[in-house]
């Protein structure tokens, strides 16, 4: 993460300040949370989007001897 200088006018700044107290945020994390809605995020890697798919929720797919349901199983017709 790099620190960058910002010039802002006294007025902008001060309205600045107001939204990141209301948020409950120091302005360095409002303007980079502002930016970063406006830019967008970095690409996620592969390992990245599988690390955090991984790190998510457990999905409960198992039944209760520990096997996967069969294709059968999941596309039977109520």
């Amino acid at each position: 993460m790099q620190t960058i200088t910002v010039s802002l006018d006294d007025v902008v700044l001060q309205r600045a300040q107001e939204d990141a107290a209301r948020e409950g945020k120091s302005l360095s994390e409002f303007i980079a949370k502002t930016v970063e809605q406006r830019v967008g995020r970095p690409v996620l890697s592969q390992r990245e989007a599988m690390e955090r798919f991984l790190a998510g929720p457990p999905l409960h797919v198992l039944d209760e001897n520990g096997k996967a349901p069969t294709r059968d199983q999941i596309y039977e017709a109520d």
